[in-house]
């Protein structure tokens, strides 16, 4: 019987130990950007079949929870994890304009919730295309100096 009660006291302090999830802190990868040339509906649903198709886990033990507030143009897609309910991952939306959204995504930082992953919606949302990898560049514009000054 004490060998269970220090079993079960361990395994408690471990668990208590190993915290998962995005952070309370602010430290968890996060990106926004602004006025995404996406109707907010379209980056929502977006959002939506991404976390199903690449957030769920390998056992699709995760859930994906969508919270939609069409009166104020704005939602939320949570992923979150079995028994704990903690986010894994959250995308923040709100429409801007017509067919403009403001989008902020939060990634626990570890495992499939890494920044390859907060990539990857990120391509999902502007391009309306579940992908678990991250194809595009973050910006398609080499930054060049120029290698001399031009007469005015």
């Amino acid at each position: 019987m004490y060998r269970n009660l220090v079993a079960a006291s361990a395994l408690a302090l471990g668990l208590a130990g190993c915290s998962i999830g995005i952070s309370q802190d602010g430290s968890s990868p996060h990106s926004e950007f602004k006025d995404v040339p996406v109707a907010f509906k379209d980056a929502f649903d977006a959002a939506i079949r991404q976390s199903n198709g690449c957030l769920r886990g390998t056992d699709n033990a995760y859930r994906v929870v969508p919270d939609l507030n069409e009166s104020t143009q704005s939602g939320v897609v949570r992923v979150l994890a079995p028994f704990s309910d903690n986010e894994m991952s959250r995308v923040d939306l709100k429409a801007t304009g017509p067919k403009t959204t403001d989008v902020r995504i939060v990634m626990w930082g570890k495992s499939t919730w890494d920044g390859a992953a907060m990539q990857a919606m990120q391509n999902a949302i502007y391009y309306g295309l579940v992908s678990c990898s991250a194809y595009m560049p973050l910006d398609p514009r080499p930054k060049v100096k120029p290698k001399r000054d031009l007469p005015d």
